[in-house]
């Protein structure tokens, strides 16, 4: 009989395990979103898209190098290039080097998930309740309406790590890595407009201001650069001391801001948003790159044991699903 594996989360961690660990066992990827993505997510506001989350991403690795060629030779990354600039209230506008290429899924973020999971048995809009205790060898997993999901041999979490800890908080050891992540959050400030982007950078490091990034979302290769789409996202610290506000009035906020510093006015702009991430980056770790369980069969991974870059969280996951595989040809 097959192994039955559930993995949490369908963002780039999950997914990859699913891929690498289906060859291995029968695997369930269960998602408590509508979509797939994770920090790698896409708003749709038609006609306008947004990468609220993961805005672009490096490959330094030759592992992730050679993951990632052939999606680029079918057209699925593409190299993001253009002006990047540096915005401080008062002072002029200087130019930002970017060192080494940046990439971005197209024609969204999300569209690498999507590839991703292709051939997977994946389940959205299932939030998996926190797991009981074993029965007869195996975990039996509930949503959280109390509806019976299966019985699975291994159960794996790529949610951030205080959700994590929910989901596993029976099965846990005291001195487990996860115990001491800390993640921070954010603001992502989405603003559409019907009309071209007239300025030359495509985005932009802020200085000295509760706004930390801006990308121009609609100069990304493979999106309508016939209108702008805009993602602005908050500093850490500030969405930390904010992250119970009232969301109307944390956008209003963060909006005033975005115009004073870019000088675009958002009047008359056709699209206005805000998504709060409460854990949205992490903030402290041990980098110990995932927490495995060989024994009650349960592991974890994400950006909490590592940093938020997306090669990174990629990585973890190829080396948990190897030890994981280790388990099961035993």
């Amino acid at each position: 009989m097959n192994k039955r594996i559930a993995i949490i989360g369908a963002g780039i961690s999950g997914l990859t395990l699913a891929q690498y660990l289906k060859d291995y066992a029968d695997v369930v990827v269960y998602e408590k979103a509508r979509g797939v993505g994770g920090r790698m997510s896409t708003r749709y506001a038609d006609p306008f898209c947004f990468d609220h989350g993961t805005h672009t991403f490096t490959a330094r690795t030759k592992e992730f190098q050679s993951f990632l060629k052939p999606y680029i030779e079918n057209g699925i990354i593409g190299e993001w290039s253009g002006k990047v600039v540096n915005l401080e209230l008062g002072k002029k506008i200087t130019e930002r080097l970017w060192f080494e290429p940046h990439l971005v899924a197209m024609p969204n973020m999300n569209s690498l998930c999507k590839k991703l999971a292709e051939g997977i048995d994946l389940h959205v809009a299932v939030e998996v309740a926190p797991i009981g205790q074993k029965h007869s060898g195996v975990w039996v997993l509930h949503d959280k309406q109390g509806n019976m999901l299966g019985e699975y041999d291994w159960v794996i979490s790529t949610a951030p790590s205080p959700q994590t800890l929910m989901l596993f908080k029976t099965a846990l050891p005291d001195n487990a890595t996860i115990h001491r992540a800390r993640m921070q959050g954010c603001y992502s400030l989405m603003i559409g407009l019907n009309q071209t982007f007239d300025q030359e950078w495509i985005a932009a490091k802020v200085r000295d201001n509760p706004i930390k990034w801006i990308s121009i979302n609609s100069s990304k290769p493979g999106r309508n650069q016939n209108l702008t789409a805009i993602v602005a996202h908050s500093r850490n610290n500030w969405a930390d001391a904010h992250i119970d506000d009232d969301i109307d009035e944390a956008q209003k906020f963060l909006l005033a801001q975005f115009e004073a510093v870019s000088g675009i006015a958002c009047d008359n702009a056709d699209y206005i948003a805000t998504h709060r991430w409460k854990y949205a980056i992490v903030d402290e770790t041990e980098k110990s790159g995932f927490y495995f369980d060989p024994i009650q069969k349960i592991s974890a991974t994400s950006d909490w044991c590592s940093t938020s870059r997306i090669e990174e969280v990629w990585l973890n996951a190829v080396s948990l699903a190897n030890e994981i595989a280790k388990t099961i040809v035993k």
